[in-house]
């Protein structure tokens, strides 16, 4: 039986495999399983009692929205006062919800009424009429908001090409530390295991099915339901981590994030505004799970936070969704801390950040937050008078300028006031411009400059957000292919205009409208689109890629190469774009050159987990089976629960008449993830090669189950009934 069935094709990591519970490639959303969902869709009228349109509904209720903001949400309360570890030894169970508007928030002004669940635990505890992100970006916030840290402190500025080294302390160590049982339950890739986030928890369960390269166009998630199932299994005891004591749990929703699809009866009842359907279905899911919780006595002794980890413009100043811009329509985030009846109902006016949340829970909890931090507990601020003198709030957006290089955006607020550092500065006074319209810069100059020398202050001594230097070797590698490298001392640059974020948001929108065409299936639309960019900003390296996508996607492989090749070459070279080069090398069976590029990439960013990945896949097709198992073994040591590796961990040990250990890496990625077609053919193969022919044609069935394109199980099934 070793030889006449089929092994497996190495699944490249983040390939379609045809089962993977993920969005589309192109970004959009998967269909829900529930047969809820489907694509991103906007323009459709929705049913009223009233002759406005639901859309004009929606905008009225985010301008009334506005007012309450400047406003600071109604009647202010000092709350009462609350003593250091007033909940010692309680469980803990912090919500953040990705992406959610403040003004979305019922108790924030919002007549949406989207959110009930949030709005009755502002009702019942403190909320934080003013609370601000530090960067409009999923990992670096929810990095901040684990760690205390800015991101210049935590070391992680970006989504994808940065991972939290687990060097500084997080509210999961701890509280680790402190005794408590520790578990995170997440929504999304970006706050996927392997980027670092999982560092003091017990149980990391980002167990949302297959997961695509960091440099491929999409994002997987889960359902908000599909993320608290397992959650309240580990809360209420039902699973075999679960143990007594207290507890400290981790539930990131994902669901608001573009594209907006949310479920039905979301996506009918909010037809027109479905950014807004995606937050009711998440408020509704937990309202749900909070109610079983309450059932069981399980929030008797329990502390829960609730937060976003930043908003969403939905075209304000120009901007579609959030990253670009640090405006408070990404900045300002809801915030609530409930445990009746240890914390009294207040509002509480005095600003907070989400910097604050890790050394305010941990000060409550009667655990010492560690030192340096860049946060405060905000403890000591209910019931007093309000009037003692704020911190800062830093925050950045630099993703423009890591993948673009682009103007790196930074600023601060202060007192009300807020400097937005570009080579167009900006002064805006929030008490009077909350919407952040009236540019006051050159008009008080003698105002920003305070808050000017504090940005300085604190950044000073901040590290570049970007890849070190390039060792010698490394270099030589690199322009032995022909690539462009940066030098170690790269000198200072002199951003214009030119560079702005605020002149180039147009190009973001066409790169947005161009990937828009490609879901759609016009293909050539966007392709004209793409090239146009590229034309235009030829530094445009997220232009490229997704060029280079496009031509990869119809069949063009050689011009996909040829097209990240010009990349490198006009470009100092960039790890995650040689990633993806060196996998199209790989497909293109160029194997020399793949192992070189990926090489190479991993050598500019030893964090790229897909690099290692696809060289893992690139080593097994060149029979280097030692060094491809050093490759995944890499990925699983940041990211245990990833069955993508696991199958080609599988995969590989079957091409190297591995057969018991491929039977053991393959069932390992099923149990992972279930719906993973390509893992059931391999263990086919594994079983059939022990002789094992009834199961195999079970895996194999499975498989087409699964895949019904799935050709080499398909032609296993044929061989065993010839």
């Amino acid at each position: 039986m070793n030889a006449g069935f089929g092994i497996p094709r190495l699944r490249a990591f983040g390939a379609s495999d045809g089962s993977a519970v993920a969005r589309s490639r192109i970004g959009e959303r998967r269909r829900r399983d529930s047969g809820f969902g489907g694509i991103r869709s906007s323009g459709f009228a929705r049913p009223r009692d009233s002759g406005f349109s639901a859309r004009a509904r929606a905008w009225f209720a985010i301008a009334v929205a506005a007012l309450c903001w400047a406003c600071g949400g109604g009647a202010r309360s000092t709350g009462t006062p609350i003593a250091a570890g007033a909940l010692r030894g309680a469980n803990v169970l912090l919500v953040t919800i990705d992406t959610l508007r403040a003004d979305h928030v019922g108790a924030y002004g919002s007549t949406l009424g989207a959110t009930p669940t949030i709005d009755r635990f502002a009702r019942e505890g403190l909320r934080f009429d003013v609370a601000r992100a530090h960067v409009p970006l999923t990992l670096p916030s929810h990095t901040t908001i684990m760690t205390g840290l800015y991101p210049f402190s935590n070391g992680v500025r970006d989504n994808g090409s940065f991972r939290f080294d687990g060097a500084k302390p997080t509210l999961a160590s701890e509280l680790k530390r402190a005794g408590y049982r520790t578990a995170a339950f997440v929504g999304a890739f970006p706050v996927d295991a392997r980027f670092g986030l999982n560092a003091g928890f017990d149980v990391y369960d980002d167990n949302y099915g297959s997961r695509p390269a960091g440099g491929e166009l999409s994002v997987l998630e889960r359902t908000a339901e599909e993320v608290v199932a397992p959650a309240l299994d580990w809360i209420l005891g039902r699973n075999p981590h679960s143990a007594a004591g207290s507890w400290f749990a981790w539930i990131h929703l994902y669901d608001p994030h573009d594209p907006y699809a949310p479920p039905e009866p979301y996506m009918s009842r909010y037809a027109a505004d479905p950014y807004t359907g995606e937050v009711a279905y998440a408020d509704a899911t937990l309202g749900t799970f909070f109610d079983r919780l309450r059932a069981a006595g399980a929030l008797d002794r329990t502390m829960v936070a609730i937060a976003s980890d930043h908003g969403e413009s939905l075209g304000e100043h120009g901007e579609r969704t959030h990253g670009l811009f640090a405006y408070d329509a990404t900045l300002r985030v809801p915030l609530v801390m409930w445990a009746p009846p240890a914390l009294a109902p207040a509002v509480i006016s005095a600003p907070a950040r989400l910097v604050d949340v890790m050394p305010t829970i941990l000060d409550l909890v009667g655990v010492q937050a560690p030192a340096p931090i860049d946060g405060r507990s905000v403890r000591p601020i209910v019931g007093s008078d309000g009037r003692g003198e704020a911190p800062e709030s830093y925050f950045e957006a630099l993703n423009a300028n890591i993948t673009r290089n682009w103007a790196p955006l930074t600023g601060i607020v202060m007192g009300g006031l807020k400097v937005i550092d570009l080579p167009v500065p900006e002064l805006y006074d929030l008490r009077a411009d909350p919407g952040e319209r009236q540019n006051l810069y050159a008009r008080r100059r003698d105002a920003a400059r305070p808050l000017e020398q504090r940005l300085d202050a604190l950044t000073a001594h901040a590290p570049q957000a970007a890849a070190g230097p390039v060792d010698p070797e490394t270099a030589q590698r690199l322009r032995s292919l022909g690539y462009l490298v940066a030098p170690v001392d790269r000198p200072a640059r002199t951003f214009t205009a030119r560079d702005d974020p605020k002149t180039l948001v147009g190009l973001q929108n066409r790169l947005d409208a161009a990937l828009d065409r490609l879901k759609e299936g016009d293909a050539a639309a966007a392709e004209s689109l793409l090239q146009a960019l590229v034309a235009e900003r030829g530094d445009f390296t997220a232009a490229r890629e997704r060029l280079a996508f496009l031509y990869r996607e119809t069949g063009r492989l050689p011009l996909a190469i040829a097209t990240l090749e010009a990349a490198s070459r006009t470009a100092p070279a960039d790890a995650e774009v040689l990633a993806t080069l060196g996998e199209y090398l790989q497909q293109a069976n160029q194997l020399d050159r793949s192992a070189a590029v990926l090489e190479a990439a991993i050598k500019l960013n030893a964090a790229a987990t897909d690099a290692h990945e696809k060289l893992g896949i690139t080593y097994t097709r060149m029979r280097r089976f030692a060094d491809a198992e050093r490759e995944f073994r890499a990925v699983l040591a940041v990211d245990p629960s990833s069955p993508t590796t696991y199958n080609n961990l599988g995969s590989m040990y079957l091409a190297a008449d591995r057969n018991a250990e491929a039977i053991e890496a393959l069932t390992r990625a099923i149990a992972l993830d279930p719906r993973l077609a390509n893992a059931h053919n391999g263990l086919g193969v594994a079983y059939a090669r022990a002789h094992d022919l009834g199961k195999a044609v079970e895996e194999w069935r499975e498989a087409l189950r699964l895949r019904p394109d799935l050709t080499d199980a398909r032609e296993n099934l044929a061989r065993v009934r010839r």
